[in-house]
C-alpha cells in the first residue's frame, strides 16, 4: 500500500488531476492527507504507467506536435501560392477578355469591310480554356511545392 501525491496519480494513470479529483468526490477513490492510495488506483484504472512510460508518451507528443507544426506551415505555403495562382489567373482572364472585347470590336468593323468573313464568337470555349488552364497551373503549383517530376502522358 503505497500513498502517493494527486498529481502523481494523474500522470501514472494518464487521467488529468480534475478527473482524479472528481472520483474522489464521487467515492471511487479515497484520500489521505491528500495522498491516494496505489492499489485503489490499480483497481479502478488498471496497470500504473512507469516513468519510462510517460517518457515515451512525452516525446511521442511532442514529436507529433512538431510534425503538425511543419504540416501546418506547408498548408498555409499552399493556401499562399493558390491565392497567388488565383490572382494570377483572374488576371490572365481580364486579358483575354480584353483581347476579346478587341477581337470582336474589330471583326465588327472586319465584318463591314468583308461581309465573308467567319470569326469565332463563341465565349464557351474560352471559359474551357481558362478552365484547363487553371487546371494546369495547380497542378504545376503543387509538382514544384513538392518536387514532384511531370508526369508523362
Amino acid at each position: 500500500m503505497t500513498l502517493i501525491s494527486i498529481s502523481k496519480a494523474a500522470e501514472l494513470t494518464g487521467k488529468s488531476i480534475p478527473t482524479i479529483y472528481q472520483h474522489i468526490q464521487e467515492g471511487k477513490l479515497s484520500v489521505s492527507n491528500d495522498k491516494v492510495n496505489t492499489s485503489e488506483l490499480i483497481k479502478l484504472y488498471g496497470a500504473l504507467k512507469t516513468s519510462e512510460d510517460c517518457r515515451r508518451e512525452n516525446e511521442f507528443l511532442h514529436n507529433l506536435t512538431l510534425h503538425l507544426k511543419r504540416d501546418k506551415e506547408r498548408l498555409y505555403q499552399i493556401n499562399d501560392l493558390l491565392r497567388k495562382s488565383n490572382e494570377d489567373l483572374k488576371q490572365e482572364k481580364d486579358k483575354l477578355y480584353r483581347i476579346i472585347d478587341q477581337q470582336n470590336s474589330s471583326s465588327g468593323q472586319m465584318r463591314q469591310i468583308y461581309p465573308n468573313i467567319k470569326t469565332i464568337d463563341n465565349p464557351i470555349k474560352i471559359e474551357r480554356y481558362q478552365e484547363n488552364d487553371k487546371e494546369s497551373l495547380t497542378q504545376r503549383l503543387f509538382r514544384k511545392l513538392f518536387n514532384e517530376k511531370k508526369p508523362r502522358y
